[in-house]
């Protein structure tokens, strides 16, 4: 297994390697391969088309989408105005706005907090990507297997954690099974993907028929642990850097009046007009680096990278990271710079080739414009309403960075002012 980094003399994160080793091998042991994330060949491409294809179509259906995430948005912004002008952790909270919309976008009506299967698929999702300690211990399983024949605590509670979480999601599927229409419109992702199945089945029976309940659960479950983790970290970089950078703040402000004005919430129709918005979720992904390396991939064919050689299986780890701090792609880089998202005339950058925290090509995550869609709206709407500065009596808070799974800021305090 390789690792390429453009820098060789740099730390090489040996403890991400061995930890990204063992979510391989956790996938494996827990859904063999099928789900989206770590399918390959056929089962890859069949399903990834499905999802795909599921999410394009359910995005398009924008009033629904902004309706709930805005409806998520508006619950936040209760929750903020709930603190008075005191200090408070805004982790717990984005991490419970995000989870909401996200339950909603993927379940519908069946997402229901007071529903115990719900309450405990949140609570064991949760605990499990933030078990660092214990991924430590048994990150060593993938290179000697029969270590998870051994009584190891950390062992149990990880796969005690993870699993279970596959099982509420398929009981919500066969749920909704039940009552099923394909004559209706699909008002959730759940739907969707159930529609989808059916017609890939309609048009091509000996393609679609080996794709199980498993690959639905798979996909289900990849959407919705990769999605509000994710995003809600990424959200909680963009307070802090924002307390850091206060004049920042005041430019988006300013923006947002121009475009928006002070007598309604800014909607998806204002994205093109608020660049500056967008500046900012880019600049909190690249510098924050939510993931700071992507997913294991798999060379299919002998091949050659930067002149290294790479044989045909060699498991390979692209290093956002060390691109998006690489100062040969970026000035800076280590700086919170918005605008250097923001061209001469105003306009957004998209099309740097040195900024990949979705990743890219084929493997590209799935969820990108989704995560974007929501990451927009929640931003926008918190600074509109209010003004985000550090815990009272201190200053700007240093941004301290720590790794699970993903990588997430260091507990800080805010106080959100409410705007005039």
């Amino acid at each position: 297994m390789i690792r390429i980094r453009k820098h060789l003399g740099s730390d090489v994160s040996v403890r991400w390697l061995f930890l990204n080793l063992f979510v391989l091998y956790f996938i494996y042991s827990g859904s063999g391969y099928k789900d989206v994330a770590f399918s390959d060949g056929w089962t890859w491409k069949c399903l990834k088309r499905i999802l795909v294809s599921t999410l394009r179509k359910h995005l398009s259906n924008t009033p629904l989408i902004e309706e709930r995430v805005t409806r998520a948005a508006g619950k936040l912004l209760e929750l903020f105005h709930e603190q008075g002008e005191k200090s408070f952790d805004p982790a717990r909270l984005l991490d419970q706005s995000i989870v909401e919309v996200l339950g909603r976008i993927i379940f519908g009506n069946y997402w229901d907090v007071t529903d115990p299967n719900i309450d405990k698929l949140i609570y064991l999702n949760d605990l499990g990507l933030k078990s660092y300690k214990d991924f430590q211990v048994v990150m060593f399983l993938d290179f000697f297997p029969v270590a998870k024949y051994f009584p190891v605590k950390s062992h149990e509670k990880i796969f005690d954690t993870f699993l279970p979480t596959l099982e509420i999601i398929r009981l919500k599927l066969r749920e909704r099974k039940l009552s099923f229409n394909p004559q209706k419109p699909a008002g959730n992702l759940m739907d969707a993907l159930l529609l989808s199945q059916r017609e890939a089945i309609e048009e091509n029976k000996e393609e679609i028929s080996g794709l199980t309940e498993d690959h639905l659960v798979g996909a289900i479950q990849n959407m919705f642990t990769a999605g509000y983790e994710t995003t809600a970290h990424g959200l909680t970089f963009a307070l802090a850097y924002l307390i850091q950078h206060h004049k920042y703040q005041i430019d988006i402000q300013k923006q947002l009046g121009d475009v928006v004005g002070r007598h309604r919430m800014p909607s998806l129709d204002d994205r093109p007009m608020l660049p500056l918005i967008n500046a900012t979720i880019m600049e909190s992904l690249r510098l924050g680096n939510v993931v700071p390396q992507a997913l294991p991939h798999r060379a299919v064919e002998d091949t050659t990278i930067c002149g290294y050689r790479v044989p045909k299986d060699t498991i390979i780890y692209p290093d956002t990271e060390a691109v998006h701090l690489d100062p040969e792609c970026w000035e800076n880089p280590k700086l919170f710079n918005p605008y250097r998202h923001i061209d001469e005339e105003g306009n957004l950058i998209t099309n740097q080739g040195n900024f990949y925290p979705f990743g890219a090509g084929r493997r590209v995550c799935p969820g990108e414009a989704l995560a974007k869609l929501e990451m927009f709206v929640f931003l926008s709407w918190m600074l509109h309403e209010f003004t985000i500065l550090p815990e009272e009596g201190q200053d700007h808070p240093e941004v301290r960075y720590r790794r699970a799974i993903t990588q997430y800021p260091s507990p800080f305090k805010i106080r959100a002012i409410k705007r005039n």
